[in-house]
């Protein structure tokens, strides 16, 4: 019999103590702001629970996982019955853009994870500041994008991310993509308010040229609603010849390239008179044959002609460089650099001065 009354009495406990746990039934867990102006700041709410248990509960810790976010509650219990408020605020000062933002509150009755998020249209300021380039209606980060240095073969990666102030959805795109050069939109179209990343990959094995490779093309910002409003973008990338996997021996008897001056002196120019041009040798003095990658100058008045492309071992080329009168302008000098890139791994970029006193 007392045994009886024992395990009643126990079970009695167990029912007890499981009516009695402390319980919260959450009203939601995520909320929408929606889309709202950077302008208005600060933004809050409120997330509700109801003690739907028969003890009371406390609310021991709520953070959220960014500091912009506050998540502030009541400290007293919250008795059976009664109702929890735990209110969040989130600062969109400087944070154009798409958030969720995650606040953990932690309670007597057990963890739960609350979810706040929206879209933050950016206030003029902030966007120059974080996209200070116009394309039509949107904007972006840069027009210009470095791809760095690479040996011929290896691939590159840049990126621009293009942000839509405006009210409706843009769907951006792309025209006179370099041959070498792949893009991709993530993700390919951008609701109001939002930011996209034109992902840019170089592919140096299709480049054309070896050293320093600039590059154009045009963002299309809205394809669809303003398909004439576009932004020229500039690329560069340097291209260098692979000479790692050359033995000693190889090196020793690699083509070399040597110069015979390393400045071209035109003396005085009269500008507007005839067009001047000078000479200057490049000699291959290796055991291979020397390929001269490529010869260039970014100075529009001078033009080039290279005899041979390709120079036996022992043999040379000529180098002839003629200034465009016309183009000089009195009294400011001329004074340019012309670049020489071949396949000799102990001289594979090499410059020549060009100089001259214009009157």
């Amino acid at each position: 019999m007392r045994l009886r009354l024992t395990a009643l009495t126990l079970a009695s406990a167990a029912i007890f103590a499981a009516t009695a746990q402390p319980r919260l039934e959450w009203l939601e867990t995520v909320h929408d702001f929606g889309a709202f102006h950077e302008d208005l700041g600060r933004v809050e709410c409120s997330f509700k629970a109801v003690n739907t248990g028969s003890e009371p509960v406390t609310v021991i810790n709520a953070r959220a996982n960014c500091g912009c976010t506050r998540p502030t509650y009541q400290r007293e219990p919250v008795q059976p019955g009664d109702t929890l408020s735990v209110s969040v605020a989130y600062d969109a000062t400087g944070r154009p853009g798409k958030f969720d933002k995650q606040i953990r509150v932690e309670t007597t009755a057990g963890r739960k994870d609350l979810l706040i998020k929206g879209t933050v249209i950016g206030s003029p300021s902030t966007l120059a500041l974080r996209y200070p380039v116009e394309a039509g209606n949107a904007r972006l980060s840069n027009s210009m994008t470095p791809f760095g240095q690479a040996i011929k073969g290896r691939v590159l990666a840049a990126a621009i991310n293009i942000y839509n102030p405006t009210d409706h959805t843009m769907r951006p795109a792309v025209d006179s993509l370099p041959p070498y050069i792949n893009a991709l939109f993530r993700p390919e179209t951008i609701p109001p308010g939002e930011q996209a990343t034109l992902s840019l990959t170089a592919y140096t094995d299709r480049c054309p040229d070896y050293g320093v490779v600039t590059g154009r093309f045009l963002v299309i910002p809205d394809s669809e609603n303003a398909p004439e409003r576009k932004a020229e973008i500039a690329t560069t990338i340097i291209v260098n010849e692979d000479f790692s996997k050359l033995t000693e021996e190889e090196k020793a008897k690699a083509p070399v390239a040597t110069l015979s001056t390393e400045m071209v002196d035109f003396g005085v120019i009269d500008a507007d008179g005839k067009n001047v041009t000078r000479e200057f040798t490049i000699t291959n003095t290796g055991h291979k044959p020397l390929i001269i990658r490529r010869i260039f100058t970014v100075d529009p008045s001078l033009s080039l002609r290279l005899n041979h492309e390709k120079i036996a071992p022992g043999k040379k080329a000529t180098v002839k460089v003629t200034v465009d009168t016309k183009s000089l302008r009195a009294p400011n000098p001329l004074n340019a650099r012309i670049t020489v890139i071949a396949n000799s791994p102990s001289a594979t970029t090499q410059t020549v001065r060009v100089v001259g006193e214009v009157r």
